[in-house]
Order: C-alpha cells, then structure tokens, then sequence
C-alpha cells in the first residue's frame, strides 16, 4: 500500500496543491520517495502533473488536510481513496490513521469549492476546457458518476478502497 502524503516543513501541509513536497509512504510507514509538487507551476496543466505523479506512484490513499473539490474528485475517479488529516498530528500519528475509513473523503463536495475557478470562466478560461479538467460546470464524484441519488448504504460500500495484497 502506498500512502501519499503532501508535506510542508516535515508536517501535513495545510493545503494539498500547494505543499512544497509530496511524500510516498509504504505500509511499513518507511518513507520510499518524494517530490518536489508539480502544481506549485500553477495552473490546469501543472495540476494534472501532480495528479499523474500520483497515479504514476501506484498510489492507495492520499492524507489531506485541506482539498479543493475538483481535485478530490478527480482522485476519487482515479479509485484513490482520500482521508482527512490533521497537520498537528506527527506523520506517525497520520500514516496509522490513513487505514482507519471512518476520515476517508468520499465525495468531491467534500471539498472546497474553487473561488477563483468560475471567475475565470471554468477551466483554462473557455467555457468547454481545454485541459481536461472538465469544464466550469463539471462536478466529478465518484459516487454519482451518472448524476443517480445514493443512499448512506451506497456511500458505505465505496468501491474506491483497494484491497491490501
């Protein structure tokens, strides 16, 4: 299992696309690598950098503290489970919880909403996109792919989280 961790200061940074760093941490809790986060580049493209550098990485669950709801999603459609930290907790402390799901994130309105996003026209400024991020009026959930209501139930049986070999 591999645990991804933005860092900021050798702590949980406050906000996932503007940490310095990004930590991989295996089951063992033993750091394997890091890198410097793509997405301090600014904008969609560097944004979908630190995305593939995820999914590159074999990544199985992100620790966040603060999320913006369109890269929540994007993660949840990618079936990486995202869980909810606390940057005062020591990364001992965040990697043991990252397997408890009771602070798994599991819909992007879970996130915050971008407020800089609709005042520049949806994505890359054109109503349509251009990056692939899905547009000004896209909202991606992974338990909604198809816009249908889910019950508590539905929600509690999230495909997203990855069986341990």
């Amino acid at each position: 299992m591999i645990i991804a961790m933005p860092m900021s200061r050798g702590r949980l940074a406050g906000h996932f696309t503007k940490a310095p760093r990004i930590g991989f941490y295996n089951e063992y809790h033993h750091l394997v690598t890091s890198f410097d986060n793509p997405a301090l580049a600014g904008g969609c493209s560097a944004k979908k950098a630190m995305l593939d550098l995820i999914k590159q990485q074999k990544t199985d669950v992100v620790m966040v503290q603060h999320i913006g709801e369109r890269m929540l999603g994007k993660l949840l459609a990618a079936g990486i489970s995202v869980s909810k930290g606390d940057s005062a907790l020591s990364i001992e402390q965040l990697l043991d919880q990252s397997t408890d799901t009771t602070f798994r994130l599991l819909d992007a309105s879970q996130g915050r909403t971008s407020l800089n996003h609709l005042k520049k026209g949806g994505c890359c400024g054109g109503e349509t996109g251009g990056c692939s991020c899905g547009g000004a009026d896209a909202k991606t959930t992974i338990l909604s792919p198809d816009n249908k209501q889910n019950t508590a139930a539905d929600k509690l049986n999230y495909a997203g989280f990855r069986v341990i070999n």
